[in-house]
């Protein structure tokens, strides 16, 4: 391009619009500016917008024609590169040399300072392009020579594309004369430098020239130019300094003095990269600038080399393969993008968070562009589902601002989309960022104003089935603000303080401000033209607007409003919103509403529609449950609707029994027969006899031998008092007593003599009132004339006249067997009960003695043991860290596991101290790999034990004999991985031995069958499964994970229950089910020493041993101890836990009296006593806690301590206890072991 470029004066200055007249296709736009070098610009073409730089020629004898092929081949060549983006054309003429490529609107440089700003994730995805730009690049053979900020272009959708490759540009450059880094590269005028050192030369290597503004380049000099070859060192160097600026907020590694200072080792990089919070990242740059070529790596060797680190998998597995495809001509309209990231959803939901933050970016820059209806709608449901897996920021700074564009849409259906998605959306948050705190009222809330007054009622009515959530949001926000300012307020002090809190102090101006603009839109809707907006209004949300204005203005506002809606009489619809709302409305404004809604319940009652008259009836049940009506109130209402008891309307006829049944619940019985009945009689044909719960049941069967002997004593009275006429005729005279023949003994008739029986008759009983008969069957008959005598078979004689309504009576008796049995009601349902009761007492009975055969521990510790922690047993067989101890059935034995690869069987009678020597009585050493756990098999002599090896071995436990060739179970480690938590169990006719594994399998191994009996998947996203625990009864487990989630799973079903989550998402370290509470487990936490009870049901935390100096509860700044071992028994209800863990410390906790536990041995790196502690209970937020306090005592001074010799060795342990378990021989005994190998046992 010729000697001296700058030092040619041109002959004319013509702007960059004057060369347009030579160039057909391309309508000039606008000037982009205009360096020595070129003059840019951008231009219209019928494909869009493109970027056209002009070089003007000055000197005719520059070979230009070489350059120009040099760029077509390079355009060939970096064809099938998706991050670069080539000179797409080139054109030369008389007067300029004009280089033509896309418009790509930012340049990285722009897009660092512009909102919203990149966040984490976005960063590294940005720098991972860029490597992967340049090693496209270099791998098409090309090198580009000019990498830097302004020519890394940066799309909508965040996708790199390198541009402006400088090949025609010199490589080597004098350090000692400006003038062409200058007019080659500092085309910013920023004099940032991203030039590789190297390339910078001696200046007496070029002609000498005593202009420092002329450049010393000799571009048509081929030696010039075959010296001058580009190398990947170069481009390395420059694209470290463009990820180091994308890093440090636009701060730039280098300008031109200090890139020459930095080839000489006078400056250094550290304070600049200091601001890279990133490790990885600063790493990767520092070691990408490094002043030696030889000692930077290739593009594609940092590409693996970051792998896991500063750039995450998935960017090498999905991202960078799928966004490519957009980067194609194929899907240039947003709405193809759209809908193909619609159709890739369920795999897209399933990746990782970092993958899902830069495909929001694809789907926010399409929305402004999107044509159709389908995709815009299908835009906003791909946001309804990426959004709850998104950051707060995200949300409000990225997906809120399109959400309110979609709510100005020409389209309805969108518009009401819009709205539906907006509340969704928002509802999410939970946090508030400081320069969102007045999102809702400046921003939001004014950004949806109009949709109120849309002109599409589908838009109104979204709008009105949102509003609430939007409020209820708006004042979340609020709230949260005012909690945040008053945390700020305690940090800050003075100036600093004012100044911070000034713009929201005033929480209830605020809080005014926020209720009068939804009031104007709420009032608005309420008043709006269609019936339709206000019942979607009062049936989506009226409570939640009534929490939201209080109880003045619910009552001012929407009561008000909501009056008027009954005097629609065309809309049946309307007036049976209202009553469906109005519970809510009436339960927040209070009781004092009754005497308002009386004339409308009422009014609603005398509805021309019948579904209104349901309604109200429902409205007026729920009321009366609430205790929103008063007693008066509530009479006149029932004057009201017992005559609908007789509506031919079935559902109303159930409405009216309902109000009246839940009114007799409501009031004595005093009122009830008073005030209740005499409204109801009219109306019923039968007395109304309630039905007997299960206590009056129970009530009656202990007055059983009562009621028996009652009646037999009135059977026996009359028969006295009617012996000598009985005796005369044999005749029992039924028409004079009017007693039917359904008289019954309620014990069982003994064999009686005929005669006998025939003498038996009964009185009728003149003081028997009603309920007595009908509980033990009348004595009368219907009164008949007494003529003649019939004789009916087993002694039962009735006279009877031969008037006509007698017959039936007669015939009805002679022709059944009903009457034969002198059975009555009362009989066969005492009967009926006390048989269904011995089934129920049956089936209770074996279900009781089930539960009671499955033991908690067979060897349960002594009554009222309390370890006194004497060491009586030092054990260092082991010789790496023991991971857990087992003990067996009949506490014969115990089993320890460990990373040596040895599981070591130990005699529990020789633990007692008897002997001078301990020793293991087994040892297994062919597991191989880290044995991390063991378990014995229930019933049996075998010992299952799991190694990280993926082995599960089964091994037979004989003393004094060489071990049995073990069952092995083997895990595939790349499916599986290796097993963390075993348990064994019997099932009736299964052996089952449970294992859980890294990757999430939980597999019941069935020994007997050698098979698996079942196979559960755990969900990874819960986090790594840590430990499990499984039902005694073997209905459920539950196991913990690494990420704090506890999941339960039902053992009968195979299904997953429920999961509930640490507040602090703590790891799970241990597990355990509770011995009293079925649905309750145990969990050992990471930090604090936190052990606490879990309600599986309700996921509450009932109850925490707290042994930390934290405040009890606090998720900040935890402890950094935890409880690796647990033992837990239920000690005759009065249960006892014992933990131990990486304090060293043995613990005792009497979970019934938490005062009286204490430490039972303390660490050997304590003081010389175990500190002196107290313990307190108390109740924080539901949670019963109990809290290990230090006390402040004196050095030197212990009470209750057996005093020890002044050179007395430690006895706790020196590392981390890993496991603890207990075992009973003559006494009880508690074995810990340590991660330094140690086995001790205590007592």
């Amino acid at each position: 391009m010729g000697n001296q470029l700058a030092g040619i004066a041109p002959s004319q200055i013509l702007s960059v619009d004057s060369y347009f007249s030579d160039i057909h296709d391309h309508e000039y736009d606008k000037s982009l500016g205009s360096t020595r070098f070129f003059k840019v610009a951008r231009a219209k073409h019928r494909e869009g917008l493109v970027v056209v730089k002009v070089f003007a020629i000055q000197d005719p004898s520059l070979p230009l024609t070489s350059y120009k092929q040099e760029l077509e081949e390079l355009k060939i060549r970096l064809h099938s590169c998706q991050n670069c983006l080539p000179f797409q054309k080139t054109s030369l003429t008389e007067k300029a040399a004009i280089l033509f490529r896309q418009y790509v609107r930012d340049n990285l440089y722009d897009r660092i300072s512009t909102r919203p700003f990149l966040n984490g994730v976005e960063k590294r995805w940005l720098a991972f392009q860029i490597l992967t730009a340049v090693d496209q690049a270099h791998k098409a053979g090309v090198r580009h020579g000019d990498i830097k900020t302004e020519n890394v272009m940066v799309t909508s959708w965040n996708w790199v594309l390198l541009t402006d490759f400088a090949s025609f540009k010199p490589t080597y450059l004098p350090e000692d004369n400006p003038a062409d880094f200058n007019y080659f590269f500092d085309t910013s005028r920023r004099r940032t430098c991203y030039i590789a050192p190297e390339r910078f030369v001696d200046g007496s290597m070029f002609a000498t020239e005593s202009d420092q503004n002329t450049p010393l380049v000799d571009l048509t000099n081929n030696n010039q130019r075959s010296r001058g070859e580009l190398k990947q060192a170069m481009d390395i160097f420059s694209a470290g300094c463009v990820i180091a600026e994308l890093f440090t907020e636009g701060v730039p590694l280098f300008d031109l003095s200090q890139l020459l200072a930095y080839r000489k080792g006078h400056f250094q990089t550290e304070q600049v990269l200091m601001k890279i919070e990133d490790r990885s990242i600063k790493e990767l740059v520092a070691q990408m600038v490094q002043r030696e070529p030889e000692k930077r790596l290739t593009a594609e060797e940092y590409l693996k080399q970051q792998r896991g680190k500063a750039f995450p998998d998935i960017f090498y597995t999905f991202l960078q393969p799928y966004m490519a495809q957009f980067a194609k001509e194929t899907f240039q309209s947003a709405d193809e993008r759209v809908l193909v990231i619609r159709k890739d959803l369920d795999n897209i939901l399933s990746r990782e968070e970092q993958g899902l933050i830069v495909l929001v970016s694809v789907i926010t820059s399409c929305l402004q562009t999107l044509h159709s209806c389908d995709s815009k709608l299908a835009a906003l449901e791909l946001i309804l589902h990426l959004a709850p897996r998104l950051g707060v920021d995200i949300l409000l700074d990225r997906i809120t601002p399109y959400l309110l564009h979609f709510c100005n849409d020409p389209v309805p259906r969108v518009r009401a989309q819009a709205v539906r998605t907006l509340a969704k959306v928002l509802a999410l948050v939970k946090e508030v960022p400081r320069n969102d705190v007045n999102i809702y009222p400046e921003y939001i809330l004014p950004g949806i104003a109009h949709l109120a007054q849309d002109d599409a009622t589908i838009v109104r009515l979204a709008y009105a089935e949102n509003i609430a959530h939007l409020a209820e949001s708006a004042l979340r926000f609020l709230e949260l603000v005012q909690e945040n300012n008053v945390n700020t307020e305690q940090d800050l002090s003075g100036e600093d303080a004012e100044e911070t809190l000034h713009p929201n102090e005033n929480y209830d101006s605020e809080l005014q401000a926020l209720h009068e603009m939804v009031q104007q839109k709420v009032v608005t809707l309420l008043s709006d033209s269609e019936n339709i907006v206000k019942q979607s209004l009062m049936e989506n949300g009226i409570t939640r607007l009534c929490v939201f204005f209080g109880r003045q203005k619910a009552n001012d506002v929407l009561l008000s409003h909501m009056i008027t809606f009954l005097n629609d009489k065309n809309d049946w619809h309307l007036r049976g919103a209202f009553f469906d709302s109005i519970v809510g409305v009436a339960a927040y404004v209070g009781w004092q509403s009754s005497s308002i809604l009386k004339p409308l319940l009422q009014q609603g009652l005398s509805d021309t529609e019948e579904f209104v008259i349901y309604k109200a009836l429902n409205a007026l049940t729920c009321m009366c449950q609430l205790g929103l009506l008063q007693k008066p109130h509530i009479y006149e209402f029932v004057a009201d609707i017992a005559p609908f008891l007789c509506h031919p309307n079935l559902w109303i006829r159930y409405g009216a029994v309902g109000f009246i049944t839940v009114v007799a619940q409501h009031l004595n019985v005093a009122d009830v027969y008073c005030k209740l009945m005499p409204h109801l009689n009219p109306f019923i044909t039968q007395p109304i006899i309630q039905g007997m719960t299960e206590a009056e049941e129970d009530k009656l069967l202990a007055l059983k031998d009562f009621m028996l002997k009652s009646n037999k004593a009135k059977a026996n009275m009359g028969e006295q008092i009617h012996l000598g006429d009985t005796a005369q005729t044999g005749v029992i005279d039924l028409g004079l007593l009017g007693i039917t023949g359904r008289q019954v003994d309620l014990v069982k008739p003994k064999a009686e003599p005929d005669d006998k029986r025939t003498r038996k008759h009964t009185k009728q009983d003149s003081t028997m009132n009603e309920e007595w008969k009908s509980m033990f069957g009348s004595q009368e008959p219907a009164c008949v004339q007494p003529s003649t005598v019939k004789k009916i078979k087993r002694g039962l004689y009735l006279q009877s006249n031969a008037v006509a309504p007698s017959v039936p009576v007669l015939q009805s008796v002679a022709s059944g067997p009903a009457y034969q049995r002198r059975i009555n009601t009362c009989k066969a349902e005492l009967q009926q009960l006390v048989q269904q009761k011995r089934e129920q007492c049956s089936a209770e009975r074996m279900a009781k003695q089930m539960m009671e055969s499955a033991e908690w521990e067979s060897r349960p510790p002594p009554p009222g043991w309390h370890p006194k922690g004497l060491l009586v047993a030092h054990l260092h067989e082991h010789k790496a860290a023991v991971n857990r101890i087992r003990v067996s059935d009949e506490h014969s034995i115990f089993a320890t596991a460990s990373n040596d690869g040895t599981v070591k069987v130990w005699d529990s009678q020789k633990m007692e101290g008897k002997t001078t020597t301990t020793r293991s009585v087994l040892t297994y050493s062919r597991i191989g790999g880290h044995v991390k756990t063991l378990t014995f098999c229930q019933g049996s002599h075998y010992l299952a034990v799991a190694s990280d090896n993926g082995s599960i071995q089964l091994l037979a436990v004989e003393a004094n004999k060489p071990p049995k060739s073990p069952k092995v179970q083997s895990l595939d480690l790349q499916e599986d991985g290796c097993a963390v938590d075993i348990h064994h169990f019997n099932s009736g006719a299964q052996s089952v031995l449970a294992y859980a594994t890294v990757n999430g399998s939980l597999v019941g191994w069935d020994l007997r069958s050698n098979s698996n009996a079942w196979t559960l998947r755990h969900d990874l996203r819960l986090g790594l499964i840590t430990s499990f625990t499984v039902d005694m009864h073997q209905c459920w487990l539950c196991l913990g994970t690494s990420s704090g989630t506890m999941a339960c799973w039902d053992m009968r079903f195979q299904l997953p229950i429920s999961n509930h989550s640490h507040p602090a998402r703590a790891r799970i370290r241990r597990l355990l089910m509770h011995p009293l509470y079925q649905s309750s487990v145990i969990a050992a936490v990471q930090g604090n020493n936190e052990v606490s009870m879990w309600d599986m049901e309700t996921g509450d935390r009932k109850f925490t041993l707290w042994a930390s100096t934290a405040p009890p509860l606090s998720e900040m700044q935890p402890s950094p101890h935890s409880v690796h071992g647990i033992y837990c028994s239920p000690a005759d209800g009065n249960p006892l836990l014992l933990t131990a863990g990486s304090d060293m410390r043995i613990r005792f906790w009497d979970l019934a009296y938490p005062e009286r536990s204490y430490i039972v041995a303390g660490g050997a790196n304590d003081s010389l006593h175990c500190p002196s502690v107290l313990y307190s209970r108390k109740i924080i937020e539901g949670t019963e806690v109990v809290q290990e306090i230090h006390s402040k005592q004196k050095s030197g001074v212990v009470e209750d301590s057996p005093r020890r010799g002044p050179e007395a060795l430690p006895v706790g342990h020196h590392d981390i206890i890993t496991d603890i378990a207990t075992f009973q021989t003559t006494q009880g005994f508690i074995v810990t072991s340590s991660r330094d190998g140690i086995v001790k046992v205590w007592k």
